[in-house]
């Protein structure tokens, strides 16, 4: 006698994450932070604080973005 696996179901929400795959929105807010602190370089000095402090903030907000999802996910496999 063999023993057979029978996959759990997946939910349609899962089928259609896999046929249409995206870029993370924290990752996407973690990209666009770059923007700012590489503009920091090429425009005049006054502008630079203000950038630094826009890139930073954009940083620490998808950090935060990660934290949430990842939370929200681990929530989601206990239930």
């Amino acid at each position: 006698m063999s023993n057979t696996m029978i996959p759990e179901p997946r939910s349609a929400r899962d089928e259609e994450i896999d046929r249409h795959p995206t870029i993370e929105p924290w990752l996407r807010v973690s990209f666009l932070a770059l923007l700012p602190l590489v503009l920091a370089f090429y425009l005049p000095k006054a502008w630079q604080a203000y950038l630094f402090v826009a890139g930073g903030l954009l940083l620490v907000a998808s950090a935060a973005m990660l934290v949430r999802q990842e939370r929200r996910k681990s929530a989601d496999r206990r239930d």
